[in-house]
């Protein structure tokens, strides 16, 4: 707890950068705050408490408008749109904002990724990955790049039905690996199903794929948009 805020502002900092960091549970709050602290940074790092949809209209009193130039999601997936849109409404991305996504694929944000990927002003990429200590189940980063001078940006967010009803399933496991435990080989199958799911959807962001090559150098796959090649191609 505190880590992504602490990484963040660490790098931030030689700009004259600070972070806002949003924590819904007090007891993480303080746990990050402490983190902070003993990295030396609580003079770039500002930890609110309490939900993002009543957080965020503090940040139009505490900031002028396009002021945010990275945005980090790293909450419930099918929140993460609601919380984009806001932040947008109120003027407070930069004309060059990135807006980077947390565990889009597993369990999932497919609102967020219909919005960043197909109907929204966004250009995104995203990186596939691991989780901590699973081999096995994928999950995705993403990565956007803000547009606002995009035709798009001129148009009201609309989700389709298709999607909303992935942003269901999606909630569905996650609740479930709440109340009890979820396999890999489930989210494994789940991760896989959202892919096909996402895809059928539109949602087909270029991907990165980070590997290792016969020599242990960190190296990546680009994976063209809506295609199953790989540059360069794996093997």
């Amino acid at each position: 707890v505190g880590y992504s805020s602490t990484r963040m502002a660490s790098q931030l900092r030689a700009w004259g950068g600070k972070v806002i960091s949003m924590e819904v549970d007090p007891y993480h709050a303080a746990i990050a705050r402490n983190t902070i602290e003993w990295a030396g940074l609580s003079d770039y790092i500002e930890v609110w408490v309490g939900h993002s949809e009543n957080l965020i209209p503090r940040l139009r009193e505490r900031l002028p408008p396009k002021s945010i130039d990275i945005l980090f999601f790293d909450q419930q997936g099918t929140k993460m749109h609601l919380d984009l849109e806001r932040i947008v409404s109120f003027g407070m991305l930069s004309d060059s904002a990135i807006v980077v996504g947390d565990n889009v694929l597993r369990p999932g944000a497919p609102q967020f990724m219909y919005w960043t990927c197909v109907a929204g002003p966004y250009e995104t990429q995203v990186v596939s990955l691991k989780e901590y200590k699973e081999d096995i189940v994928e999950d995705w980063m993403s990565i956007s790049y803000y547009m606002p001078q995009s035709p798009k940006a001129r148009i009201p967010m609309a989700i389709p039905e298709a999607v909303d009803q992935l942003a269901h399933d999606t909630d569905g496991i996650r609740w479930q690996s709440v109340e009890q435990k979820v396999t890999m080989e489930q989210w494994d199958s789940h991760s896989q199903r959202m892919r096909r799911q996402f895809a059928a959807v539109g949602i087909r962001p270029y991907e990165v794929r980070p590997y290792q090559d016969e020599r242990g150098h960190s190296q990546v796959r680009l994976r063209a948009r809506g295609s199953e090649a790989a540059y360069p191609p794996a093997g």
